[in-house]
């Protein structure tokens, strides 16, 4: 292989070496209105962060790398007092590029995603 090929290989190697070493961090918190419990459990393909209970206006948040091919995807189920759901929290081809941190806050009426500015795009639970 020649020096001129070496080089754009050598790049490509560094880039796809840094797109994984940072990683995203999904930050979720309980905005349930009356002041519920939520219960979430969270997981990928290979990763289950189990069921975690959060009071009204307590979060979790998690930390991961981002596949190299970008199929990276977190699902979670949302549980409270009179109401279940299901939401792809993060999905690589949608977020990667929009949000680290992912911001997000649990509504009865479906998931809301912070903006860098402080407004939120909210979403419709899944049927």
């Amino acid at each position: 292989m020649s020096q001129t090929q070496k080089i754009p290989l050598l790049c490509v190697l560094i880039l796809l070496s840094v797109h994984n070493v940072f990683g995203v961090r999904v930050n979720v918190k309980n905005n349930l209105e009356g002041n519920l419990d939520l219960t979430l459990h969270c997981k990928s393909a290979d990763n289950d962060l189990g069921a975690q209970l959060l009071h009204f206006n307590a979060n979790f948040g998690w930390s991961f790398g981002v596949s190299i091919i970008g199929n990276t995807q977190y699902y979670c189920s949302f549980q409270w007092k009179g109401g279940f759901h299901y939401y792809d929290i993060y999905i690589a081809r949608r977020d990667y590029n929009v949000c680290d941190p992912c911001n997000w806050y649990i509504t009865k009426s479906g998931p809301c995603r912070v903006l860098g500015h402080g407004s939120a795009v909210c979403d419709s639970w899944k049927k």
